[in-house]
């Protein structure tokens, strides 16, 4: 006893097997793009950051090796001024490896009463504090959340 499917009841379960999207993670906005230089070695840096809520943002610092040479021990340090730490640490320390990919992640809240606020990047080496490359970003609040300010 099998009965027919009519062709609209088919239609309908595929348009509603289409519809089931996962969700959709925060959008990563890029922020700086470097290649660092330092005693023979290279490594790219690019910085960007995603909202994490209405006055958050997590600020991801990646770090890809340029050559078969190792860096020396290096401290990637980011910090906040008129934030809160609210994930993460603001410290990576590390030597890039040669074919190696490197991810620092935190996340800061602005405070409360701030209606900007700034995030340093910074990455030098360990043993003698010299810096190799820093930038600074800047951000404040609006009605849809933080955005870069340019």
């Amino acid at each position: 006893m099998l009965r027919r499917i009519g062709p609209a009841f088919v239609l309908g379960l595929v348009l509603v097997g289409g519809c089931n999207k996962g969700p959709t993670g925060p959008v990563l906005h890029p922020a700086a793009s470097d290649t660092v230089t330092d005693q023979g070695t290279a490594f790219k840096v690019d910085v960007a950051w995603r909202s994490v809520g209405p006055t958050e943002a997590e600020i991801i610092v990646k770090m890809t090796a340029q050559g078969i040479e190792t860096t020396d021990n290096l401290v990637v340090d980011v910090k906040g001024r008129g934030f809160v730490i609210t994930n993460g640490g603001p410290e990576w320390i590390g030597i890039i490896q040669p074919r190696e990919k490197y991810e620092h992640k935190v996340s800061y809240k602005l405070l409360d009463d701030s209606e900007s606020g700034a995030i340093e990047v910074t990455i030098r080496r360990s043993h003698d504090s010299t810096m190799l490359w820093n930038e600074e970003l800047l951000f404040r609040k609006e009605a849809a959340g933080l955005s870069l300010a340019e």
